[in-house]
């Protein structure tokens, strides 16, 4: 399930990111996102959690820089 359409600009851009200050930056979704998702989705918390992770993924694997 694709969540980008329900993400609001700060999270968008903090899933983007790749590094902090030098280092590799690991994305972790905020609780209450991850809760709201998964009301509004009807999934599980954990299930939430992967699917932000694979999108993630696809998004950083498909962006040049």
């Amino acid at each position: 399930m694709k969540f980008w359409q329900r993400l609001a600009t700060k999270s968008r851009r903090a899933m983007l990111k790749r590094h902090h200050r030098g280092r590799p930056y690991s994305y972790k979704p905020r609780g209450d996102l991850l809760k709201r998702l998964a009301t509004e989705s009807g999934l599980s918390v954990s299930q939430v959690y992967e699917a932000l992770q694979e999108e993630r993924r696809d998004w950083l694997k498909d962006d040049p820089f």
